[in-house]
């Protein structure tokens, strides 16, 4: 049983075989499955994993988390945030006070606080990507009415104003070395930040 005041940790996960479309001119499949799997195991040596969750867009998806022994829970439908909204009042989630999601292109994370701080029932962390325009990383409490999720384009203006207008306090949240790969841009811009990672062996 979970402790009252622990925080959950959503992974987002597309299939294998068709996510992360583009890059796919500078990466094959196999080098972007390589890519989701070191994600994976990044986030499983940061985070406890009783309480790491992989939100599988299919069975594909579902399989790449129970490679690293993370719960897996198929996606409803083909709506992300409506799965997202589904899934944050689940059963599996009752015994947390926050949830933080995460996309699965974030090969450099060396720490999630202060995502993993202590929850609070009236803020919701966000750290924008590189471009300020997406979501990497995302905070709200379990409790919260009708929470909103707006993954897609702008969603990081769109997260903010929808959690203003449910009454809480938004905190744009640094979170050290959160660099996604999205696109042929995002992995040269890596590339020329982190040389030295055990990443680029594996790509």
């Amino acid at each position: 049983m979970s402790e009252p005041n622990d925080v959950a940790f959503v992974v987002l996960q597309g299939d294998p075989a068709t996510s992360k479309s583009r890059l796919s001119s500078v990466l094959s499949s196999p080098q972007r499955t390589a890519l989701t799997r070191f994600c994976l195991h990044r986030i499983t040596t940061l985070v406890n994993q009783n309480s790491l969750y992989l939100l599988a867009e299919n069975q594909q998806a579902a399989d790449e988390g129970h490679r690293f022994a993370i719960t897996s829970i198929l996606q409803e439908g083909d709506d992300l945030n409506a799965a997202l909204r589904s899934f944050i009042n689940s059963p599996a989630l009752q015994g947390y006070r926050c949830v933080t999601i995460l996309p699965n292109d974030l090969p450099f994370l060396a720490t999630l606080e202060p995502y993993t701080l202590r929850p609070t029932q009236a803020v919701c962390f966000i750290t924008p990507d590189s471009h300020l325009s997406g979501t990497n990383l995302l905070r709200i409490p379990t409790a919260a009415q009708d929470p909103i999720f707006a993954y897609g384009q702008n969603s990081f203006l769109h997260h903010a104003q929808g959690a203003r207008a449910r009454g809480l306090d938004v905190e744009v949240t640094p979170c050290p070395r959160a660099l996604d790969i999205d696109t042929p841009d995002d992995l040269i811009l890596a590339q020329e930040t982190f040389p030295d990672s055990e990443l680029w062996e594996l790509l």
